[in-house]
């Protein structure tokens, strides 16, 4: 039984750019993964992927409430900093969705809670509250 986050963005913005930018300020690569989304908050053509570490996300920020990030696991200013970047990074993101699943059984991962905020309200207790089975959306600005 272990956490695994999937995360997601509109395919538009997964791009060779988006992937080489995430790995360069996060040190991991995001891996496609099999795993989607099933909610209405995230399109079904939506690019999935990991940013696993580690054998999987227990010790990962997300959802790690007050217990220590482990020295090896990507730090939360880092995490923030690329989240805010990410329409400087690629262009077409629209929005950026993290579930925290706990050990999902199938290829569709339908989250039992959902909650919706905008870049500006994203913050490192937000993403340690992030709980089991729960979406967390964060939207960006519409570009004028």
């Amino acid at each position: 039984m272990c956490a695994t986050v999937i995360w997601a963005v509109n395919q538009a913005a997964s791009t060779d750019e988006f992937r080489a930018a995430t790995t360069e300020r996060l040190g991991v690569e995001p891996q496609p993964t099999e795993f989607r989304i099933a909610s209405g908050r995230v399109r079904r053509s939506a690019a999935h992927f990991t940013l696993t570490r580690n054998m999987c996300d227990c010790d990962g920020l997300v959802g790690l409430r007050d217990d220590p990030l482990r020295d090896d696991e990507t730090n939360a200013q880092a995490l923030l900093a690329w989240i805010r970047e990410l329409p400087e990074i690629s262009p077409h993101v629209a929005r950026l969705a993290i579930l925290r699943a706990w050990s999902p059984q199938d290829w569709d991962v339908r989250p039992q809670h959902a909650r919706s905020v905008t870049v500006d309200e994203v913050d490192e207790a937000r993403l340690r509250g992030v709980p089991d089975d729960s979406l967390l959306t964060i939207d960006y600005p519409h570009p004028a």
